[in-house]
């Protein structure tokens, strides 16, 4: 079995895993709120840690994962033109999320990036199709987990709000 089919059966094997699991990386980070590379902790008067953010960041992959593989099936675009799209719009969300503790996508998109050059096209879009897959059920775990009800600390406020405090500083 040639390496590359290796990396596709992995990705495969968790894709399968976490179809009614979460990954542990997912209960970590977003259930549990575990900050594992120190992302985890709010700056600057933030409300939203970077997690919310590198949770976005591996669902934006599944996204160009999918873009990539229907311009490469389309024809109009050579390996290496897929390759610079994949060294574009994955690596580096891949590292972010990686920061915010979501470990096992990083490894299979460094994986992938590291035999990328020596693939052939189709060998290529097959790797990201199963990688897609394993994203996907990444997400649908992240957005089951993903504490929404942070949302309500800052609730927008309205005219009766406004007039409510001038009411108040007046009385002072």
């Amino acid at each position: 079995m040639k390496p590359w089919q290796e990396l596709k059966k992995k990705i495969d094997l968790e894709t399968e895993l976490t179809t009614l699991e979460p990954a542990q990386d997912v209960l970590d980070v977003f259930r549990y709120s575990i900050s594992k590379a120190g992302a985890g902790v709010a700056n600057d008067g933030q409300i939203f840690t970077t997690w919310f953010f590198g949770g976005a960041d591996v669902s934006y992959i599944a996204d160009w994962c999918g873009f990539i593989l229907r311009v490469g099936k389309g024809g109009n675009f050579t390996r290496e033109q897929l390759c610079q799209m994949v060294r574009f719009w994955i690596q580096q969300p891949s590292e972010f999320g990686h920061f915010c503790g979501l470990y096992r996508q990083y490894e299979f998109s460094q994986a992938i990036i590291a035999m990328m050059d020596e693939l052939e096209q189709d060998e290529l879009t097959a790797l990201l199709d199963s990688y897609r897959g394993y994203l996907m059920n990444l997400n649908a775990w992240i957005y089951q987990y993903m504490p929404w009800g942070v949302g309500r600390a800052i609730h927008r406020k309205d005219k009766a709000y406004f007039q409510a405090g001038l009411a108040l500083a007046r009385g002072l």
